[in-house]
């Protein structure tokens, strides 16, 4: 009889503390008017100038993104992405797909190059201009999906707070191991969460991303797996060297996101 009082009130114990947090968060979200949280965005505003001032660095993330079906349900693809950055025009992104497609971007300040290691091919253009330019042209051009593109420009915390309608400070989380601010803003068209690491290097380490006006609202995510402030950066790292029998193929303009029903994308 004492275990199975023990035993209930453990359970009641349990269902009090989850309730009362799940209200808690509850009640601050629908009493509260929409407005944009201070501290969150001290610490949006602390990382990104933290990236923008630095002249090169690198990432590991592993990235996912929902694809809605005609029925309704979501199918989650993703990639293994490496991206090394050397300030104002250098940028190298390679990409390891769950599907089993590799291939990457290469900007060298003058052209930029898309290659797809599989298929052995690879397109060229003359580009003159900094990153910005070239992720203009990917995303406006070329319409190639770059969910992470107004968080790595010189200019981003003034990107971000011009789209931003309300944000607040979710707390401390731990990420892999890592101390982190939690931070969860929203604009017009997207939800957006943020996990900064806490300390002297606020860099991100988790990001969500929910397109609110898109059938089925889809995410995508990104967990940043590894950071270098201090890679080696050669500029032979931004020259592309077509490998033997790689055939050059005209840009085309990609269709996205495509359909995965029936194991198709």
């Amino acid at each position: 009889m004492k275990n199975s009082t023990l035993k209930l009130s453990f359970v009641v114990l349990v269902c009090v503390l989850l309730l009362t947090g799940a209200q808690a968060y509850g009640e601050q979200s629908s009493t509260s008017a929409p407005e944009i949280d201070k501290q969150a965005v001290s610490i949006l505003k602390q990382s990104t100038e933290f990236i923008a001032k630095a002249g090169r660095f690198s990432f590991t993330a592993e990235l996912g993104f929902d694809v809605v079906q005609d029925s309704g349900q979501k199918i989650e693809f993703g990639s293994h992405r490496e991206v090394t950055i050397k300030r104002p025009d250098h940028v190298r992104i390679e990409f390891d797909r769950r599907d089993g497609l590799k291939g990457g971007v290469i900007f060298d300040g003058k052209e930029i190059t898309v290659y797809n290691k599989g298929l052995n091919v690879y397109a060229k253009a003359s580009k003159n201009g900094d990153i910005g330019t070239a992720i203009e042209y990917l995303v406006e051009e070329l319409h190639t999906p770059l969910p992470l593109q107004d968080f790595f420009s010189t200019n981003a915390f003034k990107v971000l707070m011009d789209k931003i309608e309300s944000g607040r400070y979710g707390g401390e989380s731990i990420i892999a191991g890592v101390a982190c601010d939690h931070l969860a803003f929203r604009s017009d068209r997207v939800d957006f969460q943020l996990w900064v690491s806490r300390g002297d290097k606020p860099l991100p380490r988790r990001i969500v991303i929910t397109y609110k006006r898109e059938p089925g609202q889809p995410q995508f995510w990104a967990h940043f797996v590894k950071w270098n402030l201090s890679p080696d950066v050669p500029d032979s790292l931004f020259t592309f060297k077509p490998p033997r029998g790689a055939e050059q193929i005209p840009f085309a303009a990609q269709k996205y996101p495509a359909r995965a029903e029936g194991g198709k994308k």
